[in-house]
């Protein structure tokens, strides 16, 4: 699925989280093991003076053998690559991996911040401010979220102020396919990942990064509205008697949870802006309910993408005349990735709908 919000051929719930996952790019590069991707090298821009990633963290591991690095980097040919490197003692085997990066500044707090926990209900994360106007988040997740219980992977990110961003990870996995423990803990201990982040050996290879390129996306154009501003508007709208909690989201989405008695739903919502006559619109409300005054209603209900077993999102997609677009889902679960607790929603489809087609969203759009 793209992160793309250009695009409408996924649920707009998705695509907005796909964009607001962009949490951290380097720990999203360093994690999965791909290639390198937004404000990284793909040359030998730092191979003249030797500072790569990969000798970076060599020189910062503890004293011992670090194994042998996989196919993800050759420091010969892209210097400033992500790098995973397989470790191995009596304990058995382990990976520990790197990556640099570099953000746009000012870094939006989404992009330096923890996972969102309505996309990763088992993350464990803080976030600290370093005196040098820094942020270190520490990150304890499972390497696979359907299987929360198996191989744990633990991570430091480090975003500076001017962008550069340093990101690094171990797991207690044999390879980032299988999410089966090998080890009882990651090679490297929180403390551990934390000194290599902060290190000031990645200076020389965050100084060879170029600048990072500018989002060809049209989503800040359209996804400003802060989440605080979108829970706000989303909790005025809840029926008396119902608890909410859990609020959290990105510019132009927010997540909050409501509980009737009968167990935590996720109610989110999408905030967008769209040209009146946008033809990717035109054919994703074709056939849709239109309102008197214009507005094209879509509703559905579906197992998520992303969801656990039994869990149902149901979902309402609204765009007025104007171009103004609110989707708001509602799941069964108090997150994705989570089983579902119920059958029935707290939310009604039609208090969705009233949620979606509320005055509201046009008074905080027009301040924003």
């Amino acid at each position: 699925m793209s992160v793309s919000a250009g695009r409408v051929d996924d649920p707009p719930l998705r695509r907005t989280f796909r964009h607001a996952a962009l949490t951290y790019v380097a720990l999203a590069t360093a994690l999965a093991g791909i290639a390198c991707t937004a404000g990284c090298a793909s040359s030998s821009a730092a191979g003249e003076d030797g500072h790569s990633v990969t000798r970076t963290l060599r020189t910062l591991l503890p004293q011992g053998d670090a194994g042998t690095f996989s196919a993800t980097g050759v420091e010969k040919n892209e210097p400033l690559a992500p790098v995973i490197l397989t470790y191995k003692d009596a304990k058995g085997v382990g990976l520990v991996s790197a990556s640099v990066g570099r953000l746009p500044v000012p870094v939006p707090e989404h992009l330096s911040g923890c996972p969102d926990p309505s996309e990763h209900p088992y993350s464990r994360c803080s976030l600290t401010h370093l005196e040098n106007g820094a942020t270190l988040i520490l990150d304890t997740s499972p390497v696979d979220e359907a299987q929360p219980s198996a191989g744990q992977r633990w991570t430091a990110v480090r975003t500076d102020q001017d962008g550069s961003q340093i990101a690094v990870s171990a797991s207690n996995t044999r390879n980032n396919k299988d999410a089966a423990s090998s080890r009882p803990t990651p090679p490297l201990d929180e403390r551990q990942l934390t000194d290599i982040a902060v290190s000031a050996a990645w200076k020389p290879v965050v100084a060879a990064l170029p600048a990072p390129p500018r989002d060809p996306s049209p989503a800040a154009a359209f996804q400003s509205l802060p989440a605080e501003k979108v829970t706000e508007v989303v909790s005025r709208s809840i029926p008396h008697g119902l608890r909410t909690a859990d609020r959290g989201g990105a510019p132009g989405y927010g997540h909050l949870t409501v509980d009737d008695g009968a167990g935590k739903c996720l109610v989110a919502v999408t905030v967008q802006r769209w040209k009146p006559d946008d033809p990717a619109l035109e054919s994703l409300f074709e056939g849709a309910v239109r309102n008197p005054d214009g507005t094209r209603v879509k509703s559905t209900r579906s197992h998520p993408e992303k969801g656990g077993e039994g869990a149902v999102e149901w979902s309402v997609d609204t765009w007025r005349p104007d171009g103004l677009r609110i989707a708001v889902i509602e799941l069964n679960a108090k997150a994705y990735k989570l089983p579902g607790t119920r059958r029935t929603p707290a939310l009604g489809v039609d208090q969705l709908k009233r949620i979606a087609l509320s005055e509201a969203w046009r008074d905080a759009s027009a301040d924003e």
